[in-house]
C-alpha cells in the first residue's frame, strides 16, 4: 500500500512541479525577452523527467521513461502549431523549433537519469 501512496504522491508532485515550472520558464524569458514557447517546454520536459525519477518510490528508470513519454504526447497536444515570433525574419512561419526544444530536453534528462541510476547501483 506504501508503494500505490509514494506513486500516488510522486504524480501530484510531477504535476504541481510541471505547472510552476512552465508558468516560471514563461515569467524568466519573458523578463530575458527570449521567444518563450521552446523555453517553457525545454525547461518544463527536464523538469518533469527529473522529477519524476526523484520522487518515485520505486522503478525510478521506468518512472522517468513512463513521464518521458507521458511528456512528450502532451506536449505534442499542447503546443498547437507554432510560428516564428514577430521580430524573427521568418515572423508568422510555421515551426518544428519549440516540439524539438521539449523533446531534446526530455531526451537530456532521461539520459542524466539512466547514468544516475547506473552509478548509484555501482556504489
Amino acid at each position: 500500500m506504501s508503494q500505490i501512496k509514494g506513486f500516488a504522491l510522486s504524480i501530484i508532485l510531477v504535476i504541481a512541479l510541471f505547472l510552476i515550472s512552465a508558468i516560471s520558464a514563461g515569467i524568466v524569458a519573458d523578463l530575458i525577452g527570449v521567444w518563450k514557447k521552446p523555453i517553457i517546454g525545454a525547461f518544463a520536459a527536464f523538469c518533469v523527467v527529473m522529477c519524476g525519477y526523484i520522487t518515485a518510490p520505486s522503478y525510478k528508470r521506468e518512472a522517468a521513461l513512463i513521464w518521458f513519454i507521458v511528456g512528450a504526447i502532451a506536449a505534442w497536444f499542447l503546443s498547437g502549431d507554432s510560428f516564428y515570433p514577430e521580430d524573427h525574419e521568418h515572423e508568422y512561419q510555421l515551426t518544428i523549433i519549440p516540439i524539438i526544444a521539449t523533446y531534446l530536453s526530455g531526451i537530456f534528462a532521461l539520459l542524466i537519469c539512466l547514468v544516475w541510476h547506473k552509478q548509484r547501483d555501482n556504489q
